[in-house]
């Protein structure tokens, strides 16, 4: 099990970059939450198995089409047991 807490700037809210990663995190079956912070970037709680987290990850660094990723900050966290996976 990997736990990871994740930062994401650049241009990241209203590019519909919290859509793009609950839709990808539910087919990977990583468990969590997305939510934008009042400073323009994106926060995330990703868990699941190293492989399917890495994974999106490596979608998040991406972002969809219209998002301009800057930055992408990761560090290790406690599992806290989310059970599915929300936008917030």
């Amino acid at each position: 099990m990997k736990a990871v807490d994740v930062i994401v700037s650049g241009r990241v809210q209203a590019v519909g970059f919290r859509a793009f990663t609950m839709r990808n995190a539910l087919m990977l079956g990583v468990r969590g939450y997305v939510e934008n912070l009042e400073d323009g970037r994106v926060h995330a709680v990703l868990e699941g198995d190293d492989h399917q987290v890495d994974k999106l990850l490596e979608m998040m660094r991406q972002g969809p089409r219209s998002a301009r990723v800057e930055g992408v900050t990761v560090r290790p966290v406690e599992a806290a047991g989310y059970q599915g996976f929300d936008a917030r």
